[in-house]
C-alpha cells in the first residue's frame, strides 16, 4: 500500500511544481541553473522499452499475456523512478526540467494507451481479463488524475488558496485503493509474474 500513496504524493508534487513554475522570473531561473542544486544535474533517461503491440482481434497465449503485463508494469516503474529523480529537487526545477517531466509523463501515457488497446482489442485468456483491466486502471489512474487536476491546482496556487489545495489533495488521495493493490499483487504471485512495479 505504501507504493500507491507515495505515487499519489509524487504526482501532486508535480502539479504544484508546474503551477509554481509560472511565477519564476528569468533571473530566478538563471540562479537556479547556477547554484549547483538544479535538477539538470540529475541524469534523466527516457527508457526505450515501452509496451507496444500491433495485434488486433488475435488470440493471445498465456505466456504472451504474462510477458505483456510484465513489460507494461516494468516500464511504468522505470518512468516513475525517472520522474522521482526530478521531483526530489522540485524547488530548484528549471524550464528544462519541466520539459523532461512532460516527456516522461507523455511516455507513461503512451504506455498506458498501448496496453489498454492490447487487452481491449484482442482475445486474452479468461482468467486474465479482469485482472489486466484492474492493473491498467491502477497504473494509469495517477496520470489521469494528474491531467484532471492540473488546471484546478494551478488556479489554487495562483490565487494563494492553500486551504483548498490541501482539501483537494486529501480528496484525491483517498482514491488510492490498497485493496486493489493487494488483489493485483496476489494475482501476480499466482501467475508467477515478476515485475519491479511494486519495488520500493
Amino acid at each position: 500500500m505504501k507504493k500507491i500513496i507515495l505515487y499519489l504524493l509524487m504526482v501532486f508534487t508535480i502539479v504544484l511544481m508546474c503551477a509554481c513554475s509560472h511565477d519564476t522570473t528569468p533571473n530566478e531561473e538563471s540562479n537556479k541553473e547556477s547554484n549547483g542544486k538544479s535538477v539538470n544535474n540529475v541524469l534523466v533517461k527516457i527508457p526505450d522499452d515501452i509496451f507496444v503491440s500491433n495485434k488486433k482481434n488475435e488470440t493471445i497465449s498465456e505466456d504472451e499475456m504474462k510477458a505483456s503485463i510484465k513489460k507494461y508494469m516494468d516500464y511504468s516503474h522505470v518512468i516513475d523512478k525517472e520522474m522521482e529523480n526530478i521531483i526530489y529537487l522540485y524547488e530548484d526545477a528549471t524550464k528544462s526540467d519541466q520539459e523532461k517531466l512532460n516527456t516522461l509523463i507523455a511516455e507513461g501515457e503512451k504506455n498506458d494507451t498501448n496496453f489498454n488497446d492490447f487487452i481491449s482489442n484482442n482475445n486474452i485468456p479468461d482468467d486474465y481479463k479482469e485482472p489486466s483491466k484492474t492493473i491498467y486502471e491502477f497504473v494509469s489512474s495517477i496520470r489521469a488524475t494528474f491531467i484532471q487536476i492540473e488546471d484546478e491546482i494551478v488556479g489554487m496556487v495562483e490565487s494563494g488558496n492553500f486551504t483548498d489545495i490541501s482539501n483537494f489533495a486529501s480528496e484525491h488521495f483517498t482514491k488510492a485503493n490498497g485493496r486493489q493493490q493487494q488483489k493485483i499483487e496476489k494475482f501476480l504471485d499466482e501467475k508467477n509474474i515478476k515485475t519491479t512495479y511494486f519495488d520500493e
